[in-house]
């Protein structure tokens, strides 16, 4: 008597896009999750062509830079990043932007960049709204201090008007959008992929360490590193569970779609 083994394939690993603006701009405490659960494509676009070939993906992931959407006149590649980001609108494919990512997402779906009322740079407290405490991928991944709150790390000058569509899901006290939603989409104002290391590396580059210095002064400049440190034990615990959550529950589980 012989017996037959059926052999169960593993699911096929989701193919996400990551587009970094600058090498200094990783997706930190994102990453785990991003290149455990995935295979990760990077575009470098500074140096790279934008004109991706979509159908090979499953998703986009816009990180960071120290240039702003309204730079697009002397940055050529900001238009074709934008155009890209249409596109894949266009297929309804999901995009997760974090800080200059959230703002360029923003753009293309329709809303306005704009340089904000006060620049936002330190360790600031964001707070949920009701639609973020029910959201599928933000509700329930605060666990300190309060179920609403996140202390997180933020360094941007401009901000942006919700795109038509857009669920706003967060705010802090300087900024009214920090995290949004559209469908698929998530666009996240603040930086919470980042820790003690990657903001010492950001304040390692001159130019960098004195727009801050000019906003923060030179004490709170020299405590921001070990601010954000302070911060890790809940933030990047928190952003592997986000990017965890979105992978699985809305990519993987729409894949199909796009």
């Amino acid at each position: 008597m012989s017996t037959r083994t059926e052999r169960i394939e593993p699911p096929e690993r989701l193919r996400v896009l990551e587009i970094r603006h600058a090498e200094s701009e990783p997706p930190g405490a994102y990453g785990p999750a991003l290149y455990d659960t995935t295979e990760t494509t990077t575009l470098r676009i500074w140096r790279e062509s934008a004109s991706v070939d979509l159908m090979g993906f499953d998703a986009i992931v816009v990180l960071g830079g120290a240039m702003g959407v309204g730079d697009a006149d002397r940055i050529p590649w900001i238009g074709d990043e934008l155009d890209l980001l249409r596109r894949a609108r266009d297929r309804g494919m999901p995009i997760w932007g974090v800080c200059l990512g959230a703002q360029m997402l923003a753009a293309a779906l329709g809303g306005e960049v704009s340089t904000g009322d006060a620049p936002e740079l330190g360790v600031h407290r964001v707070i949920l709204n009701d639609a973020g405490m029910a959201d599928p991928v933000w509700g329930g991944a605060v666990t300190a201090p309060t179920p609403r709150e996140i202390d997180t790390v933020q360094w941007h000058f401009d901000t942006f008007t919700l795109p038509p569509g857009a669920t706003l899901l967060a705010s802090s006290e300087t900024c009214v959008a920090q995290l949004f939603r559209v469908d698929n989409c998530y666009g996240v104002q603040f930086h919470l992929e980042a820790g003690g290391e990657l903001v010492g590396d950001w304040l390692s580059h001159p130019d960098s360490r004195s727009s801050v210095v000019e906003v923060l002064g030179e004490p709170a400049t020299d405590r921001f590193a070990a601010d954000a440190a302070a911060t890790e034990s809940v933030t990047a615990p928190m952003a592997d569970a986000v990017m965890r959550r979105w992978l699985h529950e809305v990519v993987g589980n729409g894949r199909s779609r796009w």
